[in-house]
């Protein structure tokens, strides 16, 4: 490390030294060639660490931003030069233009970096895609962005198999690399979690249909992996599908359609009546007193009136009401024999 920065320091002085040498010699004006001098060495130390991290997006932006701001530098030091009062400091102005230009058009363009690839990549997209569909019928694809809790669960898996799911499923990288570290994870119960939702990812990519695409779409000003779905979502147009409820209200507000297996669940399971008879293991006390608390096998809160003292035991119980909520149903239930 010691070494590699007395080399740089060697290297600039060695490349400012001739450049002043060169202005004196053809007698040039120091500070423009000085200053040149000095970007130029800063670009290729910028460029040796972009390319030892293979940031090959961000080394393009910088020699684009680098070069659009150096033109309008110019542009603007020529036109100054053309104000008589300013004829003393020409040099300085060059330099101050060129610099200040650079960095500018540099910060902006760097900033803007995602949205600039994606435009360009949708419009060589749309234009490779109109080439190979010049002479047929073209039709508009479905997309639904698959975020990380609905691999996890794996019914997706299940509701793909039947042909239900239309258009084509986008899993991006990141939640690929999330379901990575999951499964990395030391917790023994997050690390089942992941591996099962990669073998759920392994098994809809065999499929024939629905058709699965992983995209490299990673906007990196956004830290949130929700975020980043929903940006995605939004600008593939495509619907989200998830089973987090919290994820789902925030797409919604973000104007995103989304599929949640949970309702989805929700819809299509048998329902339960008033009347029906159930056996339910209980597992904790409610919040009434008396009340003991149980779950079906797909989640639904059950809740039993006199039931508290039969914590960790399966009893019989009578179904009473039904409540559906935006999360789910509530049943409640009373002891086989107890009904009033």
């Amino acid at each position: 490390m010691v070494l590699t920065n007395i080399v740089k320091a060697l290297f600039l002085a060695v490349f400012v030294l001739a450049s002043f040498e060169f202005a004196r010699y053809y007698r040039k004006p120091i500070l423009p060639y000085v200053g040149i001098a000095i970007l130029l060495s800063a670009l290729a130390f910028v460029t040796e660490s972009l390319i030892k991290k293979k940031k090959l997006k961000d080394l393009l932006i910088a020699f684009l931003g680098i070069t659009i701001g150096l033109t309008i530098g110019v542009i603007v030091g020529i036109l100054l030069s053309l104000i008589p009062i300013l004829k003393p400091v020409i040099p300085l102005i060059y330099i101050a233009s060129i610099l200040f230009f650079s960095y500018i058009s540099f910060v902006i363009i760097l900033s803007k970096k995602d949205e600039l690839f994606e435009d360009l990549s949708a419009g060589y997209r749309k234009k490779e895609t109109t080439h190979k569909k010049q002479h047929s019928y073209t039709r508009q694809v479905p997309l639904k962005v698959v975020d990380t809790s609905a691999i996890i669960d794996g019914r997706i898996l299940e509701v793909a198999k039947t042909g239900f799911l239309e258009g084509t499923l986008v899993i991006p990288k990141f939640v690929l690399r999330e379901l990575q570290n999951i499964a990395d994870s030391k917790d023994h119960d997050r690390r089942i979690k992941g591996r099962h939702g990669l073998e759920i990812v392994k098994a809809l990519k065999e499929l024939k249909h629905p058709e699965v695409w992983f995209v490299d779409d990673d906007y990196s000003h956004i830290k949130e992996v929700d975020s980043k779905l929903i940006e995605l979502a939004k600008r593939k147009h495509a619907k989200l599908i998830t089973t987090d409820y919290n994820l789902q209200e925030l797409a919604e507000i973000r104007g995103v359609q989304v599929l949640n297996i949970n309702q989805l669940a929700l819809s299509i399971k048998p329902p339960l009546q008033a009347g029906d008879q159930i056996k339910i293991k209980i597992v904790r006390e409610g919040k009434e007193k008396g009340q003991g608390i149980g779950y079906l096998i797909d989640g639904t809160m059950v809740v039993i009136d006199d039931a508290a003292d039969f914590i960790g035991r399966e009893v019989e119980c009578t179904v009473h009401s039904i409540i559906q909520q935006d999360t789910g149903r509530i049943v409640f239930a009373r002891l086989k024999g107890r009904e009033k």
